[in-house]
């Protein structure tokens, strides 16, 4: 299977359209993964939801991220900040009953478990332990309750990453080790590794063939549609990649 991984588009419409167009221009892929947060943030929350609806790639896995879960459930005690919850709230004021419907029924909890072309693969939103809010550094894939899948693909942190861990284990035939490969694809709309553009992943799961993709997109555009009620910051770190 050749697959598409995306994580984190925080209703950037620009950024997701560049992504669209880039792997229609370079890829054939047979699905797509989504690992959540396609809201908040950003300003066009419901016109991603409702730009989903016109994809024509399968969406195999459609994971809700932190996000997702604080505007339905209004557990806003979890933000790190005050500029967040405003945010939320901002967010959650703003997104149609289309969207609400969509979140509450058609996407999946942050922890899925998929075979795929004979390989075990986990997908998260977060980590093992907290899939919503949990943080997947490459300081934590070393837990021993990732060995027994093959791929472990997760989102949220907003920081592309491709590690293989080799745990050890009970296989002669394997000189007693078992690999896991950990992937994080960043993140599409508000990337975090001090690279403004969009970013995904392509991965051919029989070979192991892994492109991290970043594409430019009209970084100003977005800026301009944030209100002056919300903290400039959102609208600032688009530019720097923070």
């Amino acid at each position: 299977m050749k697959a598409i991984l995306f994580a984190d588009i925080h209703a950037n419409l620009s950024a997701f359209e560049a992504v669209l167009a880039d792997i229609e221009k370079r890829y054939r892929p047979d699905s797509m993964i989504s690992l959540g947060d396609f809201i908040d943030y950003g300003m066009r929350s419901n016109e991603i939801i409702q730009r989903m609806q016109d994809v024509k790639i399968p969406l195999i896995a459609n994971l809700k991220g932190n996000h997702e879960k604080a505007l339905i459930d209004g557990e806003l005690f979890r933000f790190s900040s005050e500029r967040g919850r405003v945010m939320s709230t901002y967010t959650r004021s703003h997104l149609n009953q289309f969207s609400i419907d969509y979140i509450d029924n058609v996407m999946q909890e942050p922890m899925q478990k998929l075979e795929i072309d004979g390989y075990n693969v986990l997908l998260l939103h977060g980590s093992i332990e907290d899939p919503y809010w949990g943080k997947l550094t490459p300081s934590k894939i070393e837990d021993e309750r990732y060995q027994e899948y093959d791929y472990v693909i997760s989102g949220h942190i907003h920081q592309p990453f491709k590690i293989d861990v080799f745990f050890k284990a009970d296989n002669s035939t394997m000189r007693n080790q078992k690999r896991t490969t950990f992937i994080n694809p960043g993140s599409v709309g508000q990337p975090r590794n001090h690279n403004p553009f969009a970013q995904y992943v392509y991965i051919d799961f029989q070979t192991g063939e892994t492109h991290f993709n970043t594409v430019p997109y009209d970084i100003e555009a977005e800026q301009a549609l944030f209100p002056e009620e919300i903290d400039k910051f959102y609208s600032e770190r688009l530019k720097f990649g923070i």
